[in-house]
């Protein structure tokens, strides 16, 4: 069987899936209440308005490794009796979490941008809440490619 990095960023599924989840990204931000989403939101749009293509450059540069970062789940479903791949990452949510942050964590650590440690600093704690809250999206866009 396939990996799940060969199936979602094979040459032929590449551009559709990152695409797709860009527009989950969006998605994700304008869905947000409060005045922590108001901030993500006008935050986001202030990113967008300065660099329109940021999210989908960053998607298409660091997909790989949030995909690898997520392939022992994938591994441990394929073993698993459930069906649905978005039912199994709902289910495992905090591996799936840790597995995606810890991928940015590891970026953040081998970054020489003090501005932007710091800045990654005073984020991470809400990015948990946030990265939890988009699981069950980003399990429905997977099982559409699997």
């Amino acid at each position: 069987m396939k990996s799940l990095s060969e199936i979602l960023w094979s040459p032929f599924q590449r551009e559709a899936f990152a695409a797709d989840l860009a527009t989950l990204v969006e998605q994700h931000v304008k869905s947000r209440g409060g005045l922590r989403g108001m901030a993500v939101r006008t935050g986001f749009a202030l990113l967008k308005a300065a660099k329109p293509d940021l999210l989908t450059g960053a998607l298409r540069r660091h997909a790989p490794q949030f995909i690898a970062a997520l392939e022992p789940l994938y591994e441990s479903f394929r073993n698993d009796r459930e069906p649905d791949f978005s039912v199994f990452l709902q289910r495992h949510a905090g591996e799936a979490r840790d597995a995606l942050l810890g991928v940015a964590d590891a970026r953040i650590a081998q970054s020489r941008n003090a501005s932007l440690k710091a800045a990654y600093q005073k984020l991470r704690g809400g990015a948990e809440g946030e990265v939890e809250a988009i699981i069950p999206a980003l399990g429905r866009l997977i099982r559409g490619y699997l």
